[in-house]
C-alpha cells in the first residue's frame, strides 16, 4: 500500500522492490493483440527461430508495404483493373499476417502446428506471387526489386514446408540464404516506417550514439526491444523483461517507459494483476537489459478511476525524476492523464507526494479519450504529448498541451492534434521525444498503413523531426 504522506489510502495501491538480479534475454514471443487484450504463449529460448520468425514476418510487413506502393500508383494510372487488383492484394496481406503471426506463436509455444493451416499459408504466399506477377504487367514497378521480393516469398514457403514436415534445421538453412533477399527489401522510402513490423507505443532513447526502443508486447516478447545507429535501419535485439512477477498475468504487457537514472536503466509498463490494469517497474544495468521486476504487487493501480495504464518517466528542468500516466475513467471520472513525483532512485513513488491531474479530453477531436502522456522539457518549458480518440481508427491522433511546470497545469493552445493521419500513415499515437546524435529532436510514434488501418493489422514505427522553435512544437516533414 502506497500513501502520499501520512496515513489514509491513495488511489494508487501497491509494492516495488528496486532489487535487480540478472535473467537470461528469451526469444520471440507470440502474436500482437489489441492495446488492454494482450496474449503471450510460453516461450522457447532458441536464436534461429527468431531468425524463422523474423522472415516469416517480413513477408506479411512486405506484402502490406509493396500493396501501399502500389496503391500510390494506381492512383496515378486511373485504371479499373489494376485497382481491382491491388484491392485484392490488400485482403491478402492481412491474411497472410494472420497465418504467419499464428505459426509463429505456435512455434514459440512449443505446440503442434496444424498442417492444414501451413498449408492455407502456402497457398497464399502462392497467391501473394501470382498478385505481384499481375500488378506488375499493368504497373511500372521501377522502385521495387521484384527478384527480391520473389525470393523472399518464394524462400518463406520452402522453410513453412520444411517446418511443417519436422525438418527443423532445413528450414533454418532456408531462412539463412533467404534472409538477405527479404532483409533488403525492409528500407523505407521517404517517410515510411522505419521498422516494417508491429511495435507499437514506441518509446526511443539515445544511448552513446546507440537507439534504443521499447515497444507493446508482439512478436518480439513481453516488451520489445530494437536498436539502431542511424534511426533509419533497426533490429530486433529481442524481450527486454523476459520474466514477468508472479502477480502479472502473462501475455498482458504494453507502453514501455524508459529513462536511464544514474548508474541503471529504469523501465516503467504496464500489465494486468488479474482484475485491473496496472503499472510495475524494472530496473536493467544496460539498455537491452535483462530488465528485472521483483515486485510483490503494482505500483499505480486506481482502481476506482478503471485502472492505470501508458506509464512515461521524466526528469524535470533541474533534474527530479517524474511519471506521468493515465487512469482509464471510472466511478463518474473521465480518463485522465496524471504526474506524481518519483524517489530519488526513481523507482518508487517519492515519499509524501500525491498524484496530480494533468489533463482530461475536452476537444471535440479527442473523442473522449486522452492517453500515452509524455512529458518532454526543453529550454525551460514543458509540453506534454498526448494520444486521444480510438486507438483502432485513423482517427487517432497525437495531441500536445503546454505546462507551466512537471506539476502543470497544463492548458491546449492549439484546438487540434499535432499529429493526425496523411498519406504515409494513418492513426498516429503513442508518441515520445528523444534527441538524435546531432542534438535535434524527434518525434517516435506508431501508425497504420492507411490501406491496413485497425488491428489485426500492424501499428508500425515512424520518425519525425521536431521543432520548438515556435509556441508550440511542430512535426517536421521526413527527411
Amino acid at each position: 500500500m502506497s500513501r502520499p504522506g501520512g496515513s489514509g489510502t491513495s488511489v494508487l495501491e501497491g509494492a516495488s522492490s528496486d532489487r535487480a538480479v540478472p535473467s537470461p534475454v528469451v526469444g520471440p514471443a507470440g502474436p500482437r493483440s489489441p492495446r488492454g487484450h494482450r496474449r503471450r504463449p510460453g516461450h522457447r529460448a532458441r536464436v534461429h527461430w527468431g531468425r524463422v520468425a523474423a522472415v516469416l514476418l517480413v513477408v506479411g510487413a512486405l506484402i502490406v508495404g509493396l500493396v501501399d506502393d502500389l496503391r500510390t500508383q494506381v492512383r496515378l494510372h486511373h485504371t479499373e483493373v489494376e485497382q481491382t487488383q491491388v484491392r485484392h492484394a490488400v485482403e491478402l496481406a492481412g491474411r497472410v499476417l494472420h497465418l504467419t503471426q499464428d505459426t509463429l506463436r505456435r512455434l514459440a509455444a512449443g505446440q503442434h502446428v496444424d498442417q492444414a493451416a501451413l498449408n492455407v499459408a502456402e497457398g497464399e504466399l502462392a497467391t501473394a506471387e501470382q498478385r505481384l506477377a499481375q500488378a506488375e504487367a499493368g504497373l511500372a514497378l521501377s522502385n521495387l526489386d521484384v527478384a527480391a521480393i520473389r525470393a523472399c516469398i518464394t524462400g518463406t514457403q520452402g522453410a513453412i514446408a520444411a517446418i511443417a514436415s519436422g525438418q527443423d534445421q532445413s528450414a533454418i538453412t532456408i531462412i539463412d540464404g533467404v534472409a538477405p533477399a527479404c532483409e533488403s527489401l525492409e528500407s523505407p522510402g521517404p517517410g515510411g516506417p522505419v521498422y516494417p513490423f508491429d511495435f507499437p507505443d514506441p518509446d526511443l532513447i539515445d544511448v552513446g550514439g546507440t537507439y534504443y526502443g521499447y515497444g507493446t508486447n508482439a512478436a518480439g516478447g513481453n516488451v520489445q526491444i530494437i536498436e539502431s545507429t542511424d534511426l533509419t535501419h533497426f533490429a530486433l535485439v529481442g524481450d527486454a523483461l523476459p520474466e514477468l512477477p508472479a502477480w502479472a498475468t502473462p501475455g498482458d504487457t504494453w507502453a514501455p517507459g524508459v529513462f536511464e537514472l544514474g548508474a541503471r536503466f529504469v523501465m516503467f509498463y504496464t500489465t494486468d494483476d488479474g482484475r485491473t490494469e496496472c503499472i510495475s517497474v524494472a530496473t536493467a544495468t544496460s539498455p537491452i537489459g535483462p530488465f528485472v521486476d521483483r515486485s510483490t504487487g503494482p505500483l499505480v493501480c486506481q482502481r476506482t478511476l478503471g485502472g492505470s495504464i501508458d506509464p512515461s518517466p521524466y526528469l524535470s528542468a533541474s533534474g527530479e525524476p517524474y511519471l506521468t500516466w493515465k487512469s482509464n475513467g471510472g466511478s463518474g471520472q473521465p480518463a485522465t492523464l496524471w504526474t506524481q513525483a518519483l524517489s530519488t532512485t526513481g523507482t518508487a513513488l517519492a515519499p509524501g507526494s500525491a498524484p496530480v491531474a494533468l489533463l482530461q479530453p475536452t476537444e471535440s477531436w479527442e473523442g473522449d479519450v486522452v492517453e500515452g502522456p509524455f512529458m518532454w522539457s526543453m529550454n525551460g518549458t514543458y509540453d506534454l504529448f498526448y494520444s486521444a480518440n480510438n486507438w483502432d481508427s485513423a482517427d487517432y491522433a497525437e495531441g500536445v498541451a503546454t505546462c507551466a511546470g512537471p506539476l502543470g497545469p497544463c492548458t491546449k493552445p492549439l484546438g487540434g492534434p499535432i499529429l493526425a493521419s496523411e498519406a504515409s500513415f494513418a492513426g498516429p499515437g503513442g508518441a515520445s521525444v528523444f534527441l538524435d546524435a546531432q542534438g535535434n529532436p524527434q518525434i517516435a510514434f506508431h501508425g497504420w498503413l492507411p490501406a491496413a488501418v485497425g488491428y489485426p493489422n500492424a501499428r508500425l514505427l515512424f520518425i519525425r523531426p521536431l521543432s520548438f522553435a515556435g509556441a508550440t512544437p511542430a512535426v517536421g516533414p521526413a527527411g
